[in-house]
């Protein structure tokens, strides 16, 4: 049967155009394709990259695609221009690793690879894109490698297949910690190796390879029942992946060896699927599928070295050839390469084909998708400072009318002025969107709401910023403008700048080239600052605070202060005192302007009181020196005392 068809296609080639032997099929409108060439391929087929995804997620629309590195969180959103958002790096990764696969469910995904001794289970929480992606789980708890995994959306099971030989069940009702149900082959139960599966509603079609396709009800996790298996079909090969069309009537299979046909079952009895037809391009003779997923009337193949196939399978009696694509530009051989897999099921219908040499192509819906009337900007939230322009892409949904959509700032917006790039916009297209003038926020967030209206449908759309104006200088408070007598370790105060999240305190020994001149220097948080090195003894200082923020800082005025003198001690028994040096190094010395007329008791003692040394200045002399070469470097006081007059002097030593 299979030569008669050969010979068949052979006569419709020689006498007919091959438009009509295939169907009208037409070219898939290639949209977009990223690939990143820095990404070491494997030493096995050349290849970069292997299984693909799509999620829409919060307004936007992601191509998921796995390569040696790890998974890539490709933005479609704007299907013309897409971009790379997010890279998790897999737990095995390197020119060995050909295989991996995900499935998300209630905005996780799960993912695995089929090599490396260090692959695991990754559980990736997706719940905040755009914004992050954040890894929640991985582990080698339940699973090291595995060939595929399926979701079974309906009751919360992930099941592992190809997992070191086994099939493996899991409860995810709670996403990121994933709860073992079974494990099969068990004592109970005997399950072949699954290579690939479709499971909905507890009821699996397992892809076995040389087994064939195994039906069983999972019901009751621990006690499978074997509803049918088939191994008897046109082409048998190895039996690898297949999906169901929507109403639950067919099972299209795909083995996957070379020259074998694509067969349609009808599933209507489970104890007893049927072939009911065949597809095949039919454009060489080694061709081979890899993947396919339905969505409404078509059937999505990943057809390796023939690329994107979409098959009309409203009759799925007499499927038909509707849309190719070949995105492998090398020659067709008997081996691997090119597309690898596919995903249809974005909202807004496009394409997603994983090249495995290519990396991932985004191709127009053929099916109109599902109407998309949102507008995505591509950033949601800005924190600027006061006089700052900010722009961003805002992409316009295919859905709205073809007329275009006027764009516009709505009521209770952020004050602003906007300006679109275009407007009206085209649907599909990317527009830019230039904000200036904005308002301060005080650091506070406030919403920019824009509004999309094509006469019949309408979306809005909120971007938030918080703009910051520059702190307001610091009102000083001391040491007082002019102030004398201020101690070497001066203590600075100022009050509580608006705006201000830390404060710059820089003391300077010249008015005329202050920044020229800085002596001390000082970052703090709080209102106040005392110097921990000491300022020169009767000097005129000057001294300013600058309030910061991100935004940048306001600099107070320059205030004035002399610190505590350095010689004019006082008068004592009616002769001025003075002391030299001071700051000291080796020796204090105490000199009067006349011969002292009686003694005076001499101490120098600590800061807190501690009597470190005493002399006596003898009456008849103009002269005392202390030595103070032993002591730390530090505040002391020196104490003067006649009995009936006392003078303190405070003294430094370096």
């Amino acid at each position: 049967m299979h030569f008669m068809k050969k010979v068949i296609q052979f006569i419709c080639f020689a006498m007919l155009p091959l438009s009509l032997c295939f169907g009208q099929a037409t070219q898939a409108t290639l949209l977009d394709n990223w690939h990143d060439d820095s990404i070491i391929p494997t030493s096995f087929y050349n290849n970069r990259y292997n299984e693909c995804w799509g999620v829409g997620i919060n307004g936007h629309e992601y191509g998921i695609i796995g390569s040696t590195a790890g998974i890539h969180f490709i933005d479609v959103t704007n299907p013309s221009n897409v971009f790379e958002a997010f890279k998790v790096a897999g737990a095995s990764s390197g020119a060995n690793l050909v295989h991996r696969d995900m499935k998300d469910y209630h905005g996780y995904l799960y993912c695995v690879a089929d090599e490396g001794s260090s692959a695991k289970l990754q559980i990736i929480d997706m719940t905040d894109l755009p914004n992050n992606v954040n890894q929640v789980y991985s582990s080698n708890e339940f699973v090291v490698t595995a060939h595929d995994l399926y979701i079974d959306t309906s009751q919360a099971k992930l099941y592992l297949l190809g997992a070191g030989g086994q099939t493996k069940v899991l409860d995810i009702s709670n996403p990121a910690q994933p709860v073992l149900l079974a494990t099969y082959p068990n004592a109970n139960y005997y399950m072949p190796y699954t290579h690939d599966g479709f499971i909905k509603d507890n009821i699996g079609f397992f892809n076995c390879g040389g087994s064939g396709l195994w039906i069983i009800d999972f019901t009751v996790p621990t006690a499978p029942v074997t509803l049918s298996t088939l191994t008897a079909y046109s082409d048998p090969g190895y039996n690898h992946s297949g999906w169901m069309t929507p109403d639950g009537n067919y099972y299209i299979l795909c083995d996957e060896t070379h020259g074998a046909r694509v067969k349609i079952l009808d599933i209507t009895d489970l104890t007893e699927p049927v072939e009911v037809a065949t597809i095949e391009p039919g454009i060489w003779t080694s061709e081979i599928p890899h993947n396919v997923i339905t969505r409404g009337n078509y059937a999505y193949f990943s057809y390796y070295y023939d690329g994107l196939e979409v098959w009309d399978i409203s009759n799925p009696l007499n499927p038909q050839r509707a849309y190719y694509y070949d995105t492998y530009p090398g020659n067709n051989v008997a081996s691997y390469a090119g597309a690898w897999g596919i995903n249809p099921n974005l909202p807004s219908g496009n394409i997603l084909i994983s090249d495995m040499q290519g990396g991932l192509f985004v191709f127009a819906a053929v099916d109109g998708g599902t109407p998309n009337f949102n507008i995505f900007p591509s950033q949601n939230e800005f924190n600027i400072c006061l006089g700052e322009t900010v722009t961003f892409n805002l992409v316009i949904g295919n859905g709205f009318s073809t007329d275009g959509v006027n764009l516009s700032v709505g009521p209770g917006s952020l004050a602003a002025d906007v300006q679109f790039s275009q407007n009206p916009a085209m649907p599909g297209t990317t527009v830019q969107v230039t904000v200036s003038n904005i308002a301060s926020t005080q650091g506070v967030a406030e919403n920019l709401v824009i509004m999309a209206n094509d006469g019949t449908d309408g979306s809005t759309t909120e971007v938030a910023f918080a703009v910051t104006e520059m702190p307001v200088a610091a009102a000083q408070t001391s040491p007082a403008e002019n102030a004398t007598g201020v101690s070497v370790n001066a203590s600075f105060e100022w009050q509580a700048a608006a705006g201000a999240t830390s404060y710059k305190l820089q003391v300077a020994d010249d008015l005329a080239d202050f920044d020229g001149h800085i002596v001390y220097s000082a970052n703090t948080a709080a209102t106040n600052f005392t110097l921990s090195n000491s300022l020169a003894v009767g000097k005129n200082y000057y001294w300013r605070v600058s309030s910061k923020n991100e935004c940048g800082q306001t600099a107070s005025a320059i205030r004035t202060f002399k610190t505590e003198g350095v010689n004019a001690v006082g008068s004592l028994e009616g002769v001025e005192l003075e002391v030299f040096p001071n700051p000291a190094h080796y020796f204090v010395t105490i000199t009067s302007s006349a011969p002292m007329p009686k003694a005076v008791s001499v101490t120098l003692v600590t800061a807190t009181g501690q009597l470190l040394l005493q002399r006596e200045f003898a009456a008849g002399t103009t002269n005392l020196s202390m030595p103070v070469s032993s002591y730390p470097a530090g505040v002391y006081i020196l104490k003067m005392n006649s009995g009936k007059e006392v003078i303190l002097q405070k003294i430094v030593v370096e």
